[in-house]
């Protein structure tokens, strides 16, 4: 019997090499889990990589180049209307008097602050070459403005069916009256830097502070039924945009403004109205840019570097209309 009791001996041999088959196909499957997310997430962060490497590449390149900046006087007669309809002052009070001296050029501009009623203007004269007679509604809470583009007399008239009396004032319009204000517009020249991008301008962002008043402007670009359209005018929310030199001699598209290597394009800011009307807190009494003014002009486009510009206007306007501000 003790002879044989070896044949009754237990070998664990084989269920060790089953554990060890275990514990490997374990790690394997570990290490495909793990290369797998590996390999995703190094995707991930290539694709990441890429786009970014391209968007830095895009604010590196995109080199926007302000060439002058021209501040442009105008004259405007601001006056408004009360609730008869009747002339006042730009600050509600009474009109002193009633004739008025303009450059050709100059403005007319009639605020209708009434919340609920429109009133009628009228605009003749019969000594301005070719003048035709304009009639105006002016809308309830709006402002209408004309420019003054003919030498002349001419009568302003505010008429309201329901009063009997009719306010009128005179506005005689000298082509050497040099009676300009302060400085209205500026106009801001732009081209591309040396291996620039293309930068769309509709995007463009241009803020303005002159430490009192504070606002940002942008281009009034919109889509109606699946078209686009803009109102390319200056106005107390946009600039407007206008070509100087476009490279190929193709034409300017108003709802494509984008500025090329070689072009060389104008935007038009009317600070005047933009303090006035616009911003954040409108000052119904601003005329303009006066003289020994810092203003800060920041231009942000869609891609690139922001541009940053201070400004001084001189101690003296004289009579010039065009001021040169940035050179």
């Amino acid at each position: 019997m003790k002879a044989n009791r070896h044949i009754y001996r237990q070998d664990n041999s084989a269920q060790v090499g089953i554990g060890t088959l275990i514990i490997f196909i374990s790690m394997v499957l570990v290490a495909a889990v793990a290369s797998a997310l590996l390999i995703k997430t190094s995707g991930v962060l290539q694709q990441k990589a890429s786009q970014t490497g391209q968007e830095t590449t895009r604010e590196v390149a995109s080199n926007l180049r302000i060439d002058r900046i021209i501040g442009e006087r105008d004259y405007y007669l601001s006056i408004n209307l009360n609730d008869s309809g009747h002339f006042r002052k730009d600050d509600g009070t009474a009109l002193p008097v009633f004739t008025y001296s303009s450059p050709v050029g100059g403005y007319v501009e009639i605020e209708n602050p009434n919340q609920t009623t429109s009133f009628d203007i009228t605009i003749n004269s019969s000594d301005a070459k070719d003048f035709t007679n304009v009639k105006q509604t002016v809308s309830a809470d709006s402002v209408y403005e004309y420019c003054f583009t003919k030498p002349g007399t001419y009568m302003v008239n505010s008429s309201n069916s329901t009063v009997t009396d009719i306010s009128s004032i005179s506005v005689t319009v000298e082509q050497d009256n040099y009676e300009y204000g302060y400085v209205s517009k500026l106009r801001i020249t732009m081209s591309l830097g040396p291996g620039s991008e293309d930068i769309d301008l509709s995007q463009l962002i241009v803020y303005l502070s002159d430490a009192t008043h504070t606002a940002d402007v942008k281009y009034h670009l919109g889509k109606r039924e699946g078209i686009y359209f803009a109102n390319n005018t200056a106005t107390s929310e946009y600039f407007s945009i206008s070509e100087i030199r476009i490279r190929d001699d193709t034409s300017f598209d108003a709802t494509q403004p984008v500025l090329r290597s070689g072009d060389v394009m104008e935007v038009t800011v009317d600070v005047r109205k933009v303090f006035k009307y616009g911003g954040a807190y409108p000052d119904p009494s601003y005329t303009g840019i006066a003289t020994r003014t810092s203003l800060d002009l920041q231009i942000r486009p869609e891609a690139g570097s922001l541009v940053i510009l201070e400004i001084t206007t001189p101690g003296s306007y004289f009579k010039s209309k065009y001021i040169q501000l940035l050179i």
